[in-house]
């Protein structure tokens, strides 16, 4: 009787700590996708947001735009290309021009940055800077930024009477007139490392686009987020 006893506190025990267990995990990935979320708003609001900068605004040319003819949808089936430009006296590691002018001041050069996913599942950037569009040099390859991305969407918002504000929104390239274009649209959809539900096929729609979550066990997360291009009204 002791001994049967016994095996039942035992198993309670194990139960409660189980479920203690999992909670703990489950409460880990939330953390998990909400640190990957403010990640994501932070690395693409200074890209997008400084899109379009050009410290002679009197002067027009293809190198003002703000997204260039790179920006491609569907460039898989689950990823968009995101490809932004500015010029800044920074390169792509953050670091001032050593390049300079009479003044001793970092001089201005176009930067390009593109987001996509690999087939890793990463958010990855890739970046290059040069005096000029002949002269981009590569100094970053596709670096993985953001693990567990199982969706990277875009869409960009029009201004079609020039009031200032977006009257609609198209896919990359969907646009008539590039300068057009006053704010970008990103949409992820975020998976959690470890399997803490139950494996149930999921759908998601995200942005314009259908996406199947395999059942898994994987907390999933979509993410909506606006960014408007500042840069330009320097």
């Amino acid at each position: 009787m002791a001994m049967a006893i016994t095996a039942v506190l035992l198993l309670g025990l194990v139960k409660m700590f189980t479920a203690l267990g999992s909670a703990a995990r489950l409460q880990e990935n939330q953390a998990i996708l909400q640190d990957r979320e403010r990640y994501a708003a932070r690395i693409l609001n200074e890209a997008i947001a400084s899109a379009g900068f050009s410290p002679q605004p009197w002067q027009s040319s293809p190198a003002r735009r703000a997204v260039t003819p790179e920006t491609t949808d569907q460039l898989t089936g689950s990823s968009d290309r995101l490809v932004v430009q500015t010029w800044s006296d920074r390169n792509c590691f953050d670091n001032l021009n050593p390049d300079r002018d009479g003044h001793d001041r970092p001089l201005y050069y176009l930067r390009t940055t593109a987001f996509d996913l690999n087939s890793h599942k990463y958010l990855t950037r890739s970046c290059r800077y040069g005096p000029s569009q002949a002269e981009l040099v590569l100094q970053v390859r596709r670096q993985g930024l953001l693990a567990g991305v199982e969706s990277f969407q875009t869409l960009f918002g029009l201004d079609t009477d020039e009031d200032g504000n977006v009257e609609r929104w198209v896919r990359g390239g969907g646009w008539p007139e590039e300068g057009n274009i006053r704010a970008v649209r990103i949409g992820l959809l975020l998976a959690g490392p470890d399997p803490v539900g139950e494996k149930t096929r999921r759908d998601f729609r995200v942005l314009d686009t259908h996406r199947t979550a395999p059942p898994d066990g994987r907390l999933r997360r979509k993410t909506e987020l606006t960014f408007a291009i500042r840069g330009r009204r320097s």
